[in-house]
Parts: structure tokens; C-alpha cells; sequence
């Protein structure tokens, strides 16, 4: 093989991403612009972070996505931030540009163009429940309210760490109801009563955590609730299984990651590639 005379480095930084997908996506995105790019995976752990992105200068690297746990520990390393990452608290997109590291957010992009899409759902007026409080969990809130969600409940083990997250976006978005509480069945099976869209965003279910449900067996499913969980693998997870077997409508995390990773492709690139290829990707996975 011929090599071009530059190749433009991108890829993933993360732990445990032995079943990701990114690289495919990437990939197949790069191969259909004919892009003298590369995108790979990179594990590493927590004390190794402050290194890796030192190495996106040190090699330039074009950018580099953001997965669990590093979205927001990667925030102090920045040399700028986009707006949406100010308010959501993490980022999961890095543009190596000009000598410096600027963090962008992609994630609530991705969260909101499937429920668009597919279910044409919109937030205006809905109450949103959601599991978790960590970066994914920003993203989903974020996108929330910028569509104009009227209620939001928060469920987290952490009950500090959801209380800084209402903080936070409460202060920012007064007109939308936002209430926390601890893993209860009472309060989860009370809240879910009226809400129109509950969303996992814990690894509960994932390949790295196998059959768990997020949610206690006895629950039930309003028919009206739907169920996004952002687990792209497995494909369904205990939480969507026990959505299918109630008759409820149902996402997983799949079209999620398509779409971010287009946006942070456009970040990288300057291309924005079209619905058709984004639905043959899809189709692919």
C-alpha cells in the first residue's frame, strides 16, 4: 500500500473499549470521503489521562473522543471550551487546532436526533426521567430543557452528586421543574406514573455490567413511557427487554452514537455527511 503523504490521526479515549464501535463508524466514514484520516481506540486508565492529552499536542493529533469515565475529568486539560460543554460540565469531542485543545460536546446531538427522527418526539411540555448523573446523564439533561422539557427527576445512588447536577441546570433553566432522588421503588414506580420518556444512562445492563436491570422487576411501564437506553451493546439490554415485553416503545443507544459521531466528525473534518449514509451506517452495525 501506497501511504499519502500526511495522515490525519483521530480516534477514542477510554477504558474498556474492547466492544466499541467508534472505530467502524469512523471508518466507514472516513472510506466514504476518501479521507487520508485514521481513527483508533486508545485505553487507557485514570492516571494516564493528563499524559494522552498532553500526546494530542506533542503528536498533533486532528481530535479524539471522550468516553466513560474521562468526560469530565478531561474538562481541566482544555485550552477553550464550546458553549454547550460550559453548561453541560463535560465534554466528549477534543480539536487539536492552532496548538491547542478545545472540548466540544456532541452527545446531546446524538442523544436528541433519534427521538427526532424516528419517534418525532418533542420534549416541549414532557416530563423526562432519567437514571444516573454522571456526563451522559448532562448531555440527555441538557438537551432536555434546550427542547423545552417542563419535568425532569433525577434517580442516583449518589445523592450528592445529582444534587450538584440540579444545581446546576436549575439555575440555568428555572422554568423546568427538576427534583432528585435516591434509588426507592415508591418513588421510582410514583414518578414514572406520568412520564412521557425514561432514560438509562448508567452501564447497568452493558456488556460490562451483563444482566442488570436499572430498574426493580416489580416496576411497570406506563404504555405511554418510552424507554431510551443509551447501551448500544447488547443490542437490548434487561431494561429494554422488559420495555418490549410491556408493549412500550423503545430505543437503544446505537443511533445515539452514530449521530454524535458524526458531529464530531464534522468537527474534525469540516464535512457534514448526509442522512443516507448515516441510515446505510446504521444498517451496517
Amino acid at each position: 500500500m501506497v501511504m499519502k503523504e500526511k495522515i490525519n490521526l483521530t480516534g477514542l479515549l477510554g477504558e474498556h473499549l474492547e466492544k466499541s464501535i467508534s472505530p467502524f463508524i469512523h471508518q466507514c466514514l472516513i472510506e466514504y470521503y476518501d479521507l487520508n484520516y485514521l481513527y483508533l481506540p486508545f485505553s487507557i486508565t485514570s492516571n494516564e489521562l493528563n499524559i494522552a492529552l498532553k500526546a494530542i499536542k506533542a503528536f498533533k493529533i486532528k481530535g479524539m473522543n471522550i468516553t466513560i469515565p474521562f468526560k469530565e475529568q478531561s474538562l481541566k486539560f482544555m485550552d477553550g471550551i464550546d458553549q454547550a460543554v460550559v453548561k453541560i460540565g463535560a465534554l466528549n469531542t477534543v480539536v487539536f487546532k492552532d496548538n491547542k485543545l478545545y472540548g466540544y460536546n456532541t452527545d446531546w446531538f446524538g442523544f436528541l436526533k433519534p427521538l427526532q427522527n424516528k419517534l418525532n418526539f418533542s420534549f416541549t411540555g414532557k416530563k423526562l426521567l432519567i437514571l444516573g448523573a454522571g456526563g451522559a446523564a448532562r448531555a440527555v439533561i441538557y438537551a432536555a430543557l434546550n427542547d423545552h422539557c417542563s419535568e425532569i427527576s433525577i434517580f442516583n445512588r449518589n445523592y450528592e452528586r445529582a444534587s450538584k447536577l440540579k444545581k446546576n441546570f436549575q439555575d440555568l433553566y428555572p422554568g423546568c421543574k427538576i427534583e432528585i432522588f435516591s434509588y426507592s421503588k415508591h418513588d421510582l414506580q410514583r414518578e414514572i406514573k406520568d412520564t412521557d420518556l425514561l432514560v438509562n444512562t448508567t452501564p447497568l445492563g452493558s456488556w460490562y455490567y451483563p444482566n442488570i436491570n436499572p430498574v426493580p422487576d416489580l416496576i411497570n411501564f406506563p404504555s405511554k413511557t418510552i424507554i431510551y437506553d443509551l447501551i448500544y451493546y447488547p443490542e437490548k439490554t434487561p431494561l429494554l427487554n422488559k420495555a418490549e415485553e410491556s408493549g412500550n416503545l423503545f430505543l437503544n443507544g446505537k443511533p445515539m452514537l452514530v449521530y454524535q459521531a458524526v458531529e464530531s466528525f464534522y468537527l474534525w473534518t469540516g464535512i457534514k455527511p448526509d442522512q443516507k449514509l448515516i441510515t446505510k451506517i446504521l444498517d451496517k452495525i
